[in-house]
């Protein structure tokens, strides 16, 4: 559900943003200028008629063109500028891999190990290359950007202590950008990366006291940017965080452990924009709408699409 402080000017069509996510495969990436235009070829035909309904110049006019990423997947910098680890951080890092391991059963007998997972470290170094990044935003012309905050990158410890300035001074130095290319801003608060000492000290999100700290993190980010960005996202895809983050263990933080876990976890994960969502109204609209920082708040789910394939007799 999308929670909307009702605007004072006009009304925004509903968002609906198409996110181009980098996913870390098992080995580092590489790609020179130019590479990516061989992508598009393969969409230059519609493998189906109905498959036409989709094509750019269908949507009518005030559609909310999008791209997206998320700070684990881009940013790099892990260590730069008072940067706390993050649970990625840790799981790249010393995640074992195990005999019998969903991801590497099949694997033929004798053969060279998987190598170890790419790891963020560097990514697209696109914390040390602001400009560089959201130029691709020009050529692109999008209406939006999703971006992901680091949690552990403005709050090294997790907690409401004191803020990292470096870390706030570059998601400002990214929001002026975006303002400056006429590139709306949709910020995701929670995209995957908890930092590893809430991990360490509560079990991450299996433990409901993550929710206060949460709140202090999210409150920060509504102080700091609140006035540049309209349009927020609380948690990404919580399926993927509870099951396969505290059930498979496929996933950072590398739990495996019961059904039940990954309930719990999805409970508190829901808890967290729930509760956001039920103070906010109770107290006037919360603090971003005390501000006078008129916006839309909402979780991220999952969205599949499914074509029927007729049975061939």
């Amino acid at each position: 559900m999308l929670a909307c402080a009702p605007p004072r000017s006009q009304w925004l069509p509903p968002l609906l943003p198409l996110q181009l996510l980098l996913v870390l495969g098992g080995h580092r990436l590489r790609a020179d200028p130019g590479d990516g235009a061989q992508t598009w070829v393969h969409f230059a035909r519609s493998p189906t008629p109905e498959a036409a309904g989709f094509l750019h110049g269908t949507f009518p006019d005030g559609f909310f063109w999008a791209v997206g990423s998320a700070a684990y997947q881009i940013e790099g910098g892990w260590r730069q500028h008072g940067k706390g680890a993050s649970i990625w951080d840790t799981f790249t890092h010393h995640s074992p891999v195990t005999p019998g391991d969903p991801l590497v059963t099949g694997v033929p007998s004798g053969a060279l190990s998987p190598s170890p997972p790419a790891t963020g470290e560097v990514a697209s170094d696109s914390y040390n290359n602001v400009f560089r990044d959201t130029e691709g935003l020009r050529e692109l012309g999008v209406t939006h950007y999703r971006f992901s905050i680091s949690w552990a990158r403005v709050l090294p410890n997790g907690s409401s202590g004191a803020p990292n300035r470096e870390g706030l001074r570059y998601y400002r130095r990214l929001l002026e950008r975006l303002r400056e290319l006429g590139v709306q801003p949709v910020v995701t608060l929670y995209h995957w990366d908890l930092p590893q000492s809430l991990q360490d000290a509560y079990g991450g999100w299996a433990n409901r006291a993550l929710t206060d700290h949460f709140r202090d993190y999210a409150e920060l980010c509504f102080r700091h940017f609140g006035g540049q960005v309209k349009y927020w996202i609380t948690i990404d895809n919580p399926y993927v965080v509870a099951w396969h983050g505290y059930a498979t263990g496929r996933l950072a933080p590398g739990v495996r452990g019961s059904p039940r876990l990954g309930y719990l976890v999805a409970h508190n994960l829901l808890l967290v924009s729930s509760r956001g969502q039920v103070e906010g109204s109770r107290r006037g609209g919360g603090l971003w709408r005390r501000q006078g920082q008129e916006g839309c708040l909402s979780l991220q789910l999952r969205g599949d699409r499914f074509e029927h394939v007729p049975e061939v007799t």
